[in-house]
């Protein structure tokens, strides 16, 4: 409280009006104390002057001693008698009394020797009252040598002037009187300037305390402190104030906390979206990224690091023109744009919208990542052309072998049957092939995994290996069945685990030259049970490893057409183990044949690690 400055103003204010007031009051009070004593003294000496009228009348009319003679150089010769008289009435009524005659000349003084003294004709109180009643004159005596106070009166008989009665007083004890004055004046002021100085201060107080706590309050507030509040309430007008701070308070920590919580809700609804959310102010410096923006363009979470024009954090020309473009334009563009990000390739749909925030014309760039279907459009295109192509193949042939049929190889006995056998195979390739649609058709609909539950492997690889041994697929082949553990269980499904076997089964069988060994293995390896088929086959480039499992892809095409193979099986494998929650992966060498490994989740209450 001591260092506020409100409080030390109106400290000084009062002490400086309290100060002058006392000086003013102090200096009227001796001004109007003065003058109250000089006319008592005044009026003192004019009453005894009319006292002392008679007697100085009585000696003008007796005129002169007659022992004396006229010779005096006045013309009147007093006797000395009334030169001791005078003297006597002057020291005891303590004044100085001066008859003088009408020429100025001395008749008797009760201090000086008359007939030592000059001329008074011309003294200002004998002026004066020659014009007036009475004469008043304050001066310093070059006879007595005091400041004195001079009153004198005329005295006339007719119209005749008889003489003069002036009577005097030193000022010396009037002098004392008012030094005694200012003293006690002094004293009185000192000690009542001092009362009121500690009264001003304690006024003082009370009156800045509760600004400085409102100060305080106001400070807190500005500075983020919303749960301060005004204590000191009092029943004037600065508790009303502070009441009403405390309202602004609690209004202001209400908005702020909703703002807040409208915040955080933005920030969180932004930071989930997929999309990139980037801002930049009109210098194109970063003021705002999500998470997702973050990651596509390799920005800093820490918005301090980003400091810097966004084409310096992220240089990409397409997102910096499409900024360009929109800044200049003043309308929402977009564009298409590609950038790299840890060696992979990403393709972005950029949509940029100027922004006006205080005079702040920015740019909002939302990024939306299109990589994947961009990918998709070419899997789908890429699965258009293919299945065009693959079923445009059978189908041309079919045509050929019926027209050839319809020009008269029909009649042609040694030859009809043989085109009649080209047509069915061509048949039974287009019936395999939109099966295998049908059925990755049908895998890739189910939004949901297999409701999976423990199946014994053993058992179903027997049915589909008892499949083609008894439709004689296998007698070509060195066949080879291993199973570590006979009670191996996974969780799985029996249908998608048979067709799993049965498409690897079938994929080995055609990559396999006659003679060759196929291996099927089944086996457990902590809590995974594992199914490996392998062959002796001629084996997949490292190139192709990556989309063996895509649509139609074949690494030997014209072995794939010549075996009557669709292309999907592989594909067809890789959907069903994830549907099962596995994983399918694949180890070649060209010219040393492949092995699949499908790995499924073993169950243990049915399962053993054979290891």
């Amino acid at each position: 409280m001591l260092q506020s400055r409100f409080f030390w103003k109106l400290y000084f204010t009062f002490a400086g009006l309290v100060l002058l007031t006392t000086a003013g009051t102090g200096f009227l009070v001796h001004q109007q104390s003065q003058a109250s004593l000089h006319r008592d003294l005044e009026l003192k000496l004019l009453n005894l002057a009319h006292a002392l009228s008679p007697f100085a009348e009585d000696i003008y009319l007796k005129g002169p001693s007659p022992e004396q003679g006229n010779d005096s150089p006045s013309g009147y010769r007093w006797t000395k008698e009334v030169q001791e008289r005078v003297v006597k009435i002057g020291q005891g009524t303590d004044t100085r009394i001066t008859f003088v005659a009408p020429n100025g000349e001395i008749v008797a003084d009760s201090h000086s020797d008359p007939y030592t003294m000059e001329n008074h004709s011309n003294r200002p109180e004998i002026v004066a009252a020659l014009t007036s009643p009475y004469g008043v004159s304050r001066r310093f005596s070059e006879t007595v040598h005091h400041d004195m106070l001079y009153v004198a009166i005329v005295l006339r008989e007719d119209a005749d002037i008889l003489g003069t009665v002036r009577v005097s007083i030193p000022l010396v004890e009037v002098a004392i009187m008012l030094r005694q004055l200012r003293t006690t004046i002094g004293l009185a002021a000192a000690l009542g300037v001092l009362l009121a100085m500690g009264v001003g201060l304690v006024v003082a107080r009370q009156i800045t305390l509760p600004v400085t706590e409102m100060t305080g309050v106001a400070e807190a507030l500005l500075s983020g402190a919303y749960d301060q509040r005004v204590e000191l309430l009092q029943t004037d007008e600065f508790g009303t104030l502070g009441a009403t701070l405390n309202r602004l308070a609690d209004e202001l920590t209400k908005r702020i906390s909703t703002l807040a919580e409208q915040r955080a809700q933005l920030d969180a609804m932004v930071a989930g979206l997929h999309e990139g959310v980037i801002a930049v102010n009109d210098r194109d410096h970063l003021i705002f990224s999500n998470e997702a923006a973050n990651r596509l363009l390799g920005l800093s979470a820490n918005t301090e690091t980003n400091d810097k024009p966004l084409p310096e954090l992220a240089a990409n020309p397409g997102i910096t023109k499409l900024m360009a473009e929109a800044r200049s334009a003043d309308s929402a563009k977009h564009r298409e744009v590609t950038l790299q990000r840890d060696g992979t390739d990403f393709v972005l749909d950029a949509r940029a919208t100027p922004f006006t925030a205080n005079l702040d014309r920015g740019i909002v760039v939302v990024l939306y990542d299109i990589t994947n279907l961009r990918r998709l459009e070419k899997l789908r295109t890429d699965f258009v052309a293919n299945v065009s192509h693959e079923l445009k193949t059978p189908l041309t042939a079919i045509a050929g072998f019926v027209d050839t049929l319809s020009r008269g190889a029909i009649h042609d006995d040694e030859n009809n049957l043989r085109f009649l056998n080209k047509i069915e195979q061509q048949v039974l390739r287009l019936d395999a092939m939109v099966s295998d649609l049908l059925s990755l058709a049908q895998i890739e609909a189910e939004e949901e995994s297999f409701f999976l539950e423990p199946v014994h492997w053993m058992p179903v690889a027997n049915v589909v290996i008892d499949r083609y041994r008894d439709s004689g697929a296998l007698e070509d082949f060195k066949f080879v069945l291993e199973a570590e553990n006979h009670a191996i269980h996974s969780l799985g499904q029996v249908e998608a685990m048979m067709q799993i076997l049965d498409n690897l089964l079938n994929n080995a069988i055609k990559y396999t030259p006659k003679g060759g060994e196929i291996t099927v293995r089944v086996f457990s390896r902590g809590d995974k049970a594992i199914l490996e088929v392998e062959d002796a086959g001629i084996g997949i480039a490292t190139i192709d490893q990556e989309r063996i499992f895509e649509r139609f892809f074949c690494a030997d095409k014209a072995r794939s057409r010549a075996s009557g193979g669709t292309g999907l099986g592989l594909s067809i494998v890789k959907h069903l183990v994830q549907k099962l929650g596995g994983a399918v992966e694949v180890e070649s060498e060209l010219g040393k044949g492949s092995l699949f490994r499908v790995v499924l989740q073993l169950d243990k209450a049915g399962g053993k690690d054979s290891s």
